[in-house]
């Protein structure tokens, strides 16, 4: 399991919503957005037990040929986790119930998954990417919640 936790620079992506936002992988083009082949059908998954949207509607679909599961990049905003406090852990829940049934016949399905965390007062954005397997997936809702708490204390 490995988690890297930075702090991006990413001027165009000046979203503050109250919902997750699944946004494409090359979110910082100005045109032609891709987004990773599972996006759709983890939209549809987990559109019931989310507020969940995409930054824009997938025209362009990226298929990565691999045992590993490329998860959607999910952009979630300080003021969405005001909202709803347990957003996070909802959100892994539904990651690892999706990768779950996505994954049926293999025992431990290796995750690729990025978290862009908006600090909506100041505007700064920190990068969670995630790679491993289904039991680490707590770990990440860990590194997810010690940001925003950095970010509420920064305030």
């Amino acid at each position: 399991m490995d988690i890297t936790v930075k702090e991006i620079d990413a001027p165009q992506l000046d979203c503050s919503s109250e919902e997750i936002v699944i946004l494409p992988h090359n979110y910082q083009a100005d045109e032609g957005y891709e987004y990773h082949s599972t996006t759709i059908s983890f939209y549809k998954y987990s559109r019931d037990k989310l507020d969940i949207k995409y930054l824009t509607e997938p025209e362009l679909l990226v298929e990565q040929r691999s045992g590993d599961w490329f998860g959607p990049l999910l952009f979630i905003s300080s003021s969405a986790l005001l909202q709803n406090p347990e957003l996070v852990s909802i959100m892994c829940g539904v990651i690892a119930n999706y990768v779950t049934d996505f994954f049926k016949s293999s025992d431990k399905p290796n995750i690729r998954l990025k978290v862009i965390h908006k600090e909506t007062k100041t505007s700064k954005l920190t990068e969670i990417s995630y790679e491993g397997g289904l039991e680490g997936l707590d770990k990440l809702e860990e590194s997810i919640n010690r940001v925003v708490s950095k970010s509420k204390k920064d305030e």
